[in-house]
């Protein structure tokens, strides 16, 4: 739907992808700059070796590049997304929901470490982030509902690859975490070649 476009059944009216796209880059950008507030130092604590902190810098990286990642993702779907309905409308808001989370997420991943369940609340934050990314797309290529008509099925199958590269880093994760490792978030180092590799030419 573009400007001064009248909305047709399910679209939402005066609402453009321009808006949609706009509220997506502020809550990325809230939720990226409100990482930083994980690392909480207490003076008390300024003397403490940084090792001992190391994990509150880990996972604030890992989850900045990750946030990255899904905004360069979304993007990248929405170059390809026309126009925008009420369903497409609420289901970036859902995926939106749980962007916000990441930084209390990634807070209490890094705080404590030794709980497993901590790590995997991380995981799954991020797994339903790129499931719902996944999830917007098959919906708006589903009969091109939302794209170009004439978009091949090989750039619909690539980009629904990408989307899948978190969550399946994600449930390894979760089952490294399950296993009792105490860094199972260094899993998403994995992340930019195994993006590389599902986005080879076939």
């Amino acid at each position: 739907m573009t400007e001064g476009e009248p909305a047709g059944a399910g679209q939402v009216a005066g609402l453009t992808k321009g808006r949609l796209e706009a509220l997506t880059d502020g809550i990325f950008a809230f939720a990226m700059t409100l990482l930083v507030t994980t690392l909480d130092f207490p003076k008390a604590d300024l003397a403490v070796p940084f090792t001992l902190h190391l994990p509150d810098f880990t996972n604030y990286a890992i989850a900045f590049v990750v946030l990255a990642g899904f905004w360069m993702a979304h993007h990248m779907l929405f170059h390809y997304i026309r126009s925008i309905d009420r369903t497409l409308l609420w289901m970036n808001v859902v995926s939106l929901l749980f962007v916000a989370l990441v930084p209390f997420s990634t807070d209490i991943a890094g705080d404590y470490t030794s709980l497993p369940l901590t790590s995997i609340f991380f995981e799954v934050n991020l797994l339903i982030i790129g499931l719902s990314l996944f999830s917007i797309w098959r919906y708006a290529t589903t009969e091109r509902r939302l794209v170009d008509p004439a978009l091949g099925d090989e750039t619909v199958a690539l980009e629904g690859r990408r989307c899948l590269v978190i969550p399946a880093v994600s449930a390894i994760g979760i089952l490294v975490a399950l296993l009792g490792s105490d860094w199972s978030t260094l899993v998403y180092v994995a992340t930019p070649a195994l993006s590389w590799y599902v986005g080879r030419p076939a």
